[in-house]
C-alpha cells in the first residue's frame, strides 16, 4: 500500500505530522543500526503501553530533505 493510499484511507484530518529532527532527544549508531529517543505526545505514549487496543499507531517515514518545504526543513541540503 502507497503512503498516499494509507493517508486517504484514515483521512487527512485523522493524521498528525511530527518532524524528527525537532523532537529528537538523541541519536546513537549501534552495530549498523540507529536508535532515536524522540519525545512525543504523552497520552499517546501510555495509550501504547494499555491494555487493549491503541487508539494510535506511530510511523517513521523517511523522506529527502532537500524536497520537502522550508517551513519543515529550515536548513535543506545543498543540491
Amino acid at each position: 500500500m502507497k503512503l498516499s493510499d494509507l493517508i486517504q484511507h484514515v483521512g487527512d484530518e485523522n493524521v498528525e505530522c511530527q518532524i524528527v529532527s525537532q523532537s529528537l532527544i538523541s541519536a546513537k549508531v549501534k552495530k549498523g543500526m540507529g536508535e532515536l529517543t524522540i519525545a512525543t505526545d504523552q497520552a499517546k505514549v501510555m495509550n501504547l503501553g494499555g491494555i487493549g487496543r491503541a487508539k494510535h499507531v506511530g510511523l517513521l517515514v523517511w523522506l529527502p530533505a532537500d524536497r520537502l518545504p522550508t517551513d519543515i526543513n529550515p536548513t535543506p541540503t545543498p543540491s
